[in-house]
């Protein structure tokens, strides 16, 4: 049904051109939705704060920065003490490894000795010529290196074979040995002496790389300690410096906006960034600057209606007195007429001149000042300020008819296109007749650029779409950008130049179709007109109400 009430809107009257082509109007219409049409930010939504994410208080993140502040020298101290143990273990290997050379030394020296004292090849090719030469025993030896050898089989496993074959070697019974007895005993000594040498050399090697990677672990522990405290320093004072500019920073725009707001601020609410009583105490701000401009703008539309209807009291006042006074000269004035215009028909004399005619001439446009006058009496009457059956096309046409005399109107033809068979609506009067006469100046201002021959053309249309009674206003104006269009049912937003309105008219009709349970919508485009078409909700006995 809202597409057939867009095409009577389109379509020509009987007699009338149309009021748009059909490219230029068929891109208007639909271009805005109700959601688009008075689009306004007003605030973060309610609990929009616990769905973004669970906020930490002021205390928690004090809570959390002592932890930090303890557990960071904590940890370093921590890794700090383990690199110490890691010193106690290498000096405790430097200790075991010396104590293991000093294990060693004492045999090196024994066996040094003995492989001096046995008898050396010279010697035994001398002893040879003389079969019957002996030395001395060498058990002796073996009696004072027993335990120091024992030892060193006990700490060094590997030469618990070589250590045995000695003793064995070293062992022979008797006071005297022959001289073939030695060889054997000089090729042990010798080999036992090269590998206690050689492992006395690995453990000296092992204790200068662990000195040195003792004092490598040492001036690491030195710089990592110097370098975390400067680092956790520098650290905890830069978080320190941001935390609190952020919080002054924050505290500063709350200030200002807070000013602002007492000023009367309709910017944007303030950008949400923080999740702590900063960030609540911004949504309260945002929410106070929300429920501030609501009540202003009640506030307006009050003194708008308030103002709406003083005046129409006035004027309905002032019309009914003029009618009383206009009246009985009118009635006179046409009575005269009345009786020149019968005169001039039974009287042959004045047949024959333009007496009648003048008075026929009178006699119009006395009726045509009665009908104002009835039309000015009828708009402006007290009305009750509750909903009531109302005929919409009736108070269109009388609504329509009344307001053509403004200058405004000087040029403009009025087109109808009102469906037979509307139900009635359940309104307040004076609301409807507010709407309609904001949307029909907002046309006439729309056509205002426009001069002859340019026609220009506003139409009124009414229909049924659905469970609703639509109420239409187009014009050929000059239209609306879509960044306009977004604005227009936006408070105080106007186009017009200063002087010419303040851009509470769409507010006002906004408000007041909304207050009803109805809706407004513009559709719109640059160079193609707008279309105002205000939804009526159906009542459940038939009718409308707003």
């Amino acid at each position: 049904m809202d597409g057939e009430l867009r095409a009577a809107v389109d379509a020509p009257n009987p007699g009338a051109s149309t009021v748009y082509s059909k490219g230029p109007a068929s891109a208007a219409a639909g271009l805005l939705t109700t959601d688009d049409a008075w689009a306004k930010p007003r605030g973060p939504a309610p609990g929009e704060a616990r769905r973004a994410t669970r906020w930490l208080s002021l205390r928690t993140k004090g809570v959390l920065a002592m932890l930090v502040l303890i557990g960071y020298p904590a940890v370093i101290a921590v890794f700090l003490a383990n690199e110490r143990q890691g010193l106690v273990t290498i000096v405790q290997q430097m200790e075991a490894n010396q104590a293991r050379i000093g294990l060693i030394e004492p045999v090196l020296a024994g066996l040094a000795r003995a492989l001096a004292e046995t008898p050396s090849v010279v010697d035994v090719q001398e002893a040879m010529r003389s079969p019957t030469t002996t030395f001395h025993d060498p058990g002796f030896r073996l009696q004072t290196l027993s335990r120091a050898l024992d030892e060193v089989a006990l700490a060094f496993p590997a030469l618990g074979d070589d250590v045995g074959r000695y003793k064995r070697a070293a062992a022979t019974p008797g006071v005297q040995l022959a001289v073939s007895a030695f060889a054997p005993l000089r090729d042990v000594e010798q080999l036992l002496l090269a590998k206690l040498q050689h492992i006395r050399s690995d453990l000296e090697s092992n204790n200068r790389d662990l000195s040195q990677q003792y004092r490598s672990t040492q001036q690491f522990i030195g710089v990592f300690a110097t370098s975390a405290n400067v680092v956790g320093a520098v650290v905890c004072v830069a978080v320190i410096l941001v935390f609190f500019t952020r919080l002054a920073r924050d505290i500063n725009h709350l200030k200002e906006r807070a000013s602002a707001i007492v000023s009367g601020y309709d910017g944007p609410p303030l950008p949400k960034t923080r999740r702590d009583e900063i960030g609540g105490l911004i949504d309260a701000v945002n929410r106070m600057q929300a429920d501030l401009r609501r009540a202003e703008s009640q506030m307006e539309l009050a003194r708008q209606q308030r103002f709406h209807q003083e005046k129409m009291a006035a004027v309905g006042s002032l019309a009914s007195a003029i009618g009383h006074e206009v009246s009985n000269p009118i009635a006179a004035i046409s009575g005269v007429a009345q009786f020149l215009v019968d005169e001039s028909a039974a009287d042959p004399k004045l047949r024959d001149t333009k007496v009648g005619e003048f008075a026929g001439q009178i006699l119009k446009q006395t009726e045509r000042i009665a009908h104002i006058v009835r039309q000015m009496t009828t708009l402006t009457a007290p009305r009750s300020p509750e909903p009531e059956l109302l005929d919409l096309n009736a108070l269109v046409r009388s609504t329509a008819g009344f307001i053509r005399y403004d200058k405004r109107f000087r040029g403009v033809e009025f087109q109808e296109a009102l469906a037979q068979d509307l139900p009635a609506v359940t309104a307040v009067a004076d609301h409807l007749t507010q709407v309609l006469i904001n949307l029909l100046i907002n046309s006439a201002d729309a056509t205002d650029h426009l001069v002859p021959p340019a026609p220009r053309r506003i139409r009124l249309a009414t229909g049924v779409a659905g469970d609703s009674v639509l109420l239409s206003v187009s014009d050929n104006g000059r239209g609306m950008t879509p960044e306009v269009r977004a604005r227009a049912f936006d408070e105080t937003f106007t186009t017009k130049p200063v002087g010419q309105g303040r851009g509470i008219g769409l507010f006002v009709c906004k408000n007041l179709v909304e207050r009803g349970g109805g809706r407004i919508e513009l559709a719109s485009a640059p160079d193609a007109g707008t279309i105002a078409t205000v939804h009526i909700p159906l009542a459940q006995s038939g009718g409308a109400t707003i």
